[in-house]
């Protein structure tokens, strides 16, 4: 902060008798409390205070998959949804790739192999298929 002297004192970080009107920098909050306090300065400008977005903490960018791996192939998030729903398995409409891993993680062998018939049956892992 810039502070101006208004009344003559012995600054000890200057080394100097200051004098009215002269200017001191200073970022030591205590001293500047202490020099406004006694009424030997005021406080003139505040240094280039940073801005609220740099001082703000950044929040990471999660790349957000819409494709779920099972049984070694990709499928669309929504896709697998809509067949957990048919086999009766419940899933959040707003579930992320992580719910939607968690739920196929916690099918048994038999609803898996039910769900990889549904799929393959609708050739649903590659939403672009390639004609040859």
């Amino acid at each position: 902060m810039k502070l101006k002297v208004i009344k003559p004192f012995n600054g000890k970080a200057e080394g100097k008798t200051l004098c009215p009107g002269e200017f001191i920098q200073s970022n030591d909050v205590e001293r500047i409390n202490a020099l406004v306090g006694r009424g030997f300065c005021v406080i003139v400008a505040l240094d280039d205070a940073p801005t609220a977005s740099e001082t703000a903490p950044t929040i990471p960018v999660e790349v957000v998959s819409d494709h779920v791996e099972f049984q070694g192939e990709r499928y669309h998030i929504e896709t697998i949804k809509a067949a957990l729903g048919i086999m009766g398995i419940r899933v959040a409409h707003n579930a992320k790739e992580k719910a939607v891993s968690n739920a196929l993680s916690a099918l048994t062998d038999e609803q898996a192999q039910t769900l990889s018939e549904m799929l393959n049956n609708n050739e649903t892992a590659d939403p672009n298929p390639e004609k040859e």
